[in-house]
């Protein structure tokens, strides 16, 4: 009981003492950074796979294609999509996006940088991503 008496007058201690800031909220290191990679039962065969990417301002990444949809959320800043022969697309935070099978596309970010969570289902045995100079298979 003595510890949950604690927890309760720590906020009061802190606003007393004139230390008001909130906790800073955790930022994962640059880059796609692994949440899961999970075989499914429901679904046998295939893998779930979830990434939490943060990429630096004005970043691009190396141009490539996945076997499978890849679902994308903005959760900070903005995304630039650029899906090959089509126009780039802004995509900002709290905003979703499908990037379609196999095809060939560039991860930018803008300005402030972006953080998205990033989702794929994959069969198992399939490239989880492909280069662009290993074209799409028809």
């Amino acid at each position: 009981m003595r510890a949950r008496h604690s927890l309760l007058l720590l906020p009061l201690a802190m606003l007393l003492s004139g230390n008001t800031d909130a906790p800073a909220a955790w930022q994962p290191p640059i880059g796609s950074n692994p949440v899961f990679d999970q075989a499914l039962e429901s679904a046998t065969a295939n893998r779930l796979i979830v990434a939490d990417l943060r990429l630096g301002p004005n970043a691009v990444g190396e141009a490539h294609w996945h076997p499978w949809e890849e679902f994308l959320y903005v959760i900070e800043g903005q995304a630039l999509v650029e899906l090959e022969g089509e126009p780039q697309r802004s995509v900002v935070a709290g905003e979703t996006f499908v990037i379609p099978p196999q095809v060939i596309h560039t991860p930018r970010a803008g300005p402030q940088g972006v953080r998205a969570i990033v989702v794929r289902v994959h069969r198992e045995g399939d490239p989880v991503s492909v280069p662009a100079t290993a074209p799409p298979t028809p």
